[in-house]
């Protein structure tokens, strides 16, 4: 981090002072740690135990040759596994730090990407945005100190989350060399990914569109990693999460691997502060495109506006759902092919769940970007909380529009979009595995499975909404839902979780399609549940006083 600051003080004019750029990083550092106490807390609490939580789990499911040697059997040279799980790596001289890395690595490195990415735009543009920045720059406070604070406090706690996962992970058993490379290779990942944050809040014309950057860039990166891994590995190398899976943790440590995320982060936070200097406070390098002089007549109306604030996130996530859909059916081939070189593969699943390993990485598939397409559901849900904390919902609500119609007009606008996403995800794996296995039937097969994860999605927005409309400084909390959805999904079954837990997720009660059968009724009580959730919510905000901030 030193590095990174000297590097920062070096884009001013050979004439300024050091310290004039970098004067008051330190208070602003303890500010953040003041105002981020709670989430900063949360996310680190979370991802520790999380991995602790999965290195006791697989310690005591695979503490045995005999039951490692199993787990290679059965997924050892699945492409899912890659896809979707881990490097498949370390299969030649397996151990239980070898599942480890593969259950959990690619994971642990994507959650601490986005804390780094959601932590440095939130001090960052975002601070712009509110215009809390223009009062705090209008004191003794260098031009970068806002960026150097947030990185030191993005660093700071991957560092934090890195050190503790290898504490416990250690305590329980497993190799210290294994263990600090994996821990180091998510550190790394996350550190990386906060150099990025600080150049996409440069670079997008709001906060929304510099959060939205920086997270598309981990998600296209996550994905090209796993074509990589899959098909092409020098894909792989080409982005932090191949650098961070490349260290091969617990199979020969390559350390020199972990060099590859810090040196990209050292290199971006810099070319982000000469950025800073180019561009003017609260305006970023992709300027706004200038509107008309008078709103059309569709912007004059609740739905229309609501339509238009979120017309651009929403083509975005089309984007990405249509890509990371493509890119997860076009793989769907390479399955088949494993299968017919695996027998005992294909016999085992077929005695454990009845499906094909075609079918279960499809079913997969499908549910790991219906996962992404929740991160839409909730962020669009919670436009409502940020126009009514910036202060945009009274003038609105001062005419006659009803409190029912404009929270209404922003909801549709999310069903609606949610909806189309889900309908563009079955179909584009649909597509791209209809292509590769040359039967056009898949299409529709595969836009069934997608529809199936579409009412665990409203009831997402439905928590979403009822936090909103009674508790509206709590909206946090529908992430949270969401995280613990995800959990559930990609770790249920490694972690042991109880029963009633595993029911607690909405996306439990939807059925696996193709890997399992249709069921209507479990889908139409979720989406009764996420249609009473929504009308909740519309109550909520009826009757409780407006807030900001």
């Amino acid at each position: 981090m030193v590095a990174v600051t000297h590097a920062l003080a070096r884009t001013e004019s050979a004439g300024a002072p050091r310290a004039g750029v970098l004067t008051g990083s330190w208070r602003l550092v303890r500010l953040i740690l003041r105002r981020d106490r709670a989430r900063l807390t949360v996310w680190v609490v979370a991802l520790v135990s999380l991995m602790a939580v999965s290195a006791q789990s697989i310690d005591s499911l695979y503490g045995t040759p005999e039951q490692v040697a199993t787990y290679v059997r059965t997924v050892g040279d699945s492409p899912a596994l890659v896809m979707f799980g881990g490097p498949g790596y370390g299969f030649d001289d397996p151990n239980p730090g070898v599942i480890l890395v593969n259950e959990t690595s690619l994971w642990m490195a994507l959650a601490t990407a986005l804390m780094s990415v959601f932590l440095v735009n939130r001090h960052t543009r975002a601070e712009e945005e509110s215009e809390r920045m223009d009062l705090v720059r209008s004191l003794v406070v260098g031009r970068h100190a806002h960026l150097v604070a947030a990185m030191t406090v993005a660093v700071t706690a991957n560092v934090v989350v890195g050190v503790a996962s290898a504490v416990s992970t250690i305590a329980l058993g497993f190799p210290t060399a294994g263990t600090l490379a994996l821990c180091g290779s998510f550190t790394a990942v996350g550190i990386a990914f906060a150099g990025v944050a600080t150049v996409a809040a440069q670079v997008g014309a709001t906060g929304r569109s510099s959060l939205g950057l920086a997270a598309g860039a981990a998600g296209l990166a996550f994905v090209v990693r796993g074509i990589g891994d899959v098909s092409a590995p020098v894909l792989s190398w080409l982005t932090p999460f191949g650098w961070g899976i490349g260290v091969r943790a617990y199979a020969d440590e390559r350390w020199w691997a972990l060099a590859g995320p810090l040196v990209l982060a050292a290199l971006v936070v810099p070319g982000a502060a000469t950025l800073s200097a180019r561009r003017d406070l609260g305006g970023g390098l992709l300027p706004q495109r200038a509107g008309t002089a008078t709103a059309s007549a569709a912007t004059r109306r609740p739905l229309g506006l609501a339509v238009r604030l979120q017309r651009n996130a929403v083509l975005g996530w089309f984007a990405g759902v249509a890509v990371a859909g493509l890119v997860y059916g076009s793989v769907g081939d390479d399955v088949d092919e494993m299968i017919a070189d695996n027998p005992e593969l294909a016999d085992y699943l077929a005695q454990v769940s009845g499906a094909s390993l075609a079918e279960s990485y499809l079913a997969t598939a499908i549910r790991i970007v219906a996962l992404m397409i929740g991160g839409f559901a909730v962020s669009s849900t919670l436009r409502c909380r940020s126009e009514e904390a910036a202060g945009l919902a009274e003038p609105a609500l001062a005419t006659p529009l009803t409190r029912w119609w404009w929270m209404g007009a922003h909801l549709l606008v999310t069903v609606v979009a949610t909806v189309l996403l889900v309908v563009v995800n079955g179909a584009a794996v649909g597509a791209s595995y209809a292509a590769a296995v040359g039967d056009a039937s898949r299409v529709p097969e595969m836009l069934l499975a997608s529809l199936a994860t579409l009412p665990s999605l409203l009831v997402m927005v439905g928590v979403a909404a009822a936090l909103f409309g009674w508790f509206p400084h709590a909206t946090g909390a529908a992430w949270g839902v969401l995280a613990f959805v995800a959990v559930v999904a990609l770790f249920g079954t490694v972690l042991r979780l109880p029963a009633w837990v595993v029911d607690l997720s909405p996306l439990t009660h939807a059925p696996s399609v193709p890997a399992e059968a249709w069921s209507t009724v479990p889908l139409v009580v979720l989406g009764l549940l996420g249609v009473g959730l929504i009308a909740a919510g519309l109550v909520g905000f009826r009757h409780r006083d407006l807030t900001s901030g």
